[in-house]
């Protein structure tokens, strides 16, 4: 039975049709012989049209029909058809796109749509009966694939190093695949959670307004609590997952989807997650353009000979001098004071030896300018300030947009 009822019944009104022309044919010819009136064998009686005759049997032409897979949707879309004809049929002609081209010979094929439209199916059926054509109207249509992206806060997984890892993706409401978009990744501390970072670290309004990508990343579970591995796995690391791998790989997948700016992508992190974006900048400079770590330490007992960067860094740092997590003067033997990262970027940089200083409350600002590339450091030092992500206010800015002010004016070029 045909996909679509009107076209049953189409060839069964068609059928009935051929029979009673057929019924009344053979009645007539019975009558004229009974009658004396003809001697015309059985074998002449049929389709003039057709020759449809074997053997002393009458073959009535065949009925054209088909089914269709889909009736449209999106290009591009592939269609299957397929002849449901009745009768004896040898040969299948389509016509499926409106144009003067037979698309196919074969009883069923596939047919591929790349335009939209509304397009006629036309099936002409022959066999040793006749032939017969059947066309169904409007039977396709077609509408252009919608190629906007989605924008708003997204959640995704991707695979790696056999684990699924999870993010979050806020695409701004400006984003244009044609251009290409900066990004900025946050990572969370120890314990922390994505789905919770993203409310205290929230870029989401600046990312509309200055159209860049916001990532935050989920770190894996170890020594009983959510960690970003700020060491290459192996030795006596307490985590064994491939993290800095993953950062690479999250990167690129990212790249893949979104049209990425590869000389702006931008790191920030809180805690354990600024540890992580120090890392970063070490052991994945290449794809690092400058980073802005909040209440965290440079995971390094001594820069100079375990971190290797490629390029000029900017980096941006935010450190409270009361942080009993991670101390101002750094954790001896583990990681690094933050004057001595201050004096190692500065250095690594080519920057001004002497800062400019700026005061604005319980907030030290010493700015090293004037480095390679353009590159800077900035450091803000807040007096009495505890283990947390600043809820600030400088010269009117929030930390987040102190932070996008920075990273606007910076690049990998």
């Amino acid at each position: 039975t045909p996909l679509y009822s009107s076209a049953a019944s189409d060839v069964y009104k068609r059928q009935m049709f051929k029979q009673s022309s057929l019924n009344l044919t053979l009645f007539f010819l019975l009558v004229a012989c009974s009658s004396g009136g003809s001697t015309q064998s059985v074998e002449d009686v049929g389709d003039d049209t057709s020759g449809g005759n074997s053997g002393g049997v009458i073959i009535p032409e065949p009925i054209a029909s088909f089914s269709i897979s889909s009736n449209g949707g999106e290009a591009p879309i592939d269609i299957t058809f397929t002849s449901t004809s009745t009768g004896e049929v040898n040969s299948w002609l389509w016509n499926v796109d409106d144009d003067a081209d037979i698309e196919s010979t074969y009883s069923s094929f596939s047919h591929r749509y790349e335009n939209e439209g509304t397009y006629d199916v036309t099936l002409t059926v022959t066999g040793p009966g006749g032939q017969d054509v059947y066309t169904q109207t409007n039977a396709i249509s077609i509408i252009e694939a919608d190629t906007s992206t989605e924008t708003g806060l997204l959640s995704k997984t991707m695979s790696y190093d056999n684990e699924t890892r999870e993010y979050l993706i806020y695409i701004p409401s400006s984003y244009d695949p044609n251009s290409t978009t900066p990004v900025l990744f946050a990572f969370h501390g120890f314990g922390g959670y994505n789905q919770y970072f993203i409310n205290t670290a929230d870029f989401r309004a600046l990312a509309d307004q200055f159209n860049f990508i916001a990532v935050y990343p989920q770190g894996l579970v170890c020594n009983d609590g959510t960690t970003w591995n700020t060491n290459p796995p192996g030795g006596d690391n307490k985590c064994s997952q491939d993290d800095i791998g993953f950062f690479a790989a999250l990167l690129s997948e990212i790249s893949s989807n979104y049209t990425i700016d590869s000389n702006r992508v931008f790191l920030t992190g809180y805690s354990n997650g600024a540890d992580f974006s120090y890392s970063m900048a070490c052991y994945q400079s290449s794809l690092v353009t400058a980073i802005a770590p909040v209440s965290g330490l440079m995971p390094m007992e001594d820069a100079s000979s375990e971190c290797s960067p490629n390029h000029s860094t900017s980096v941006m740092i935010f450190n409270g001098t009361n942080d009993g997590s991670r101390p101002y003067n750094g954790i001896e033997g583990y990681m690094m004071s933050v004057d001595s990262t201050v004096a190692y970027w500065s250095q690594y940089n080519n920057t001004d030896s002497s800062p400019q200083t700026n005061v604005v409350g319980n907030i030290e600002n010493y700015t090293y300018l004037n480095g390679d590339n353009n590159s800077t450091v900035d450091l803000f030092k807040l007096v009495n300030g505890d283990h947390v992500w600043f809820n600030l206010s400088y010269n009117g800015n929030s930390m987040e947009q102190l932070m996008w002010n920075f990273f606007s004016q910076h690049t990998s070029d």
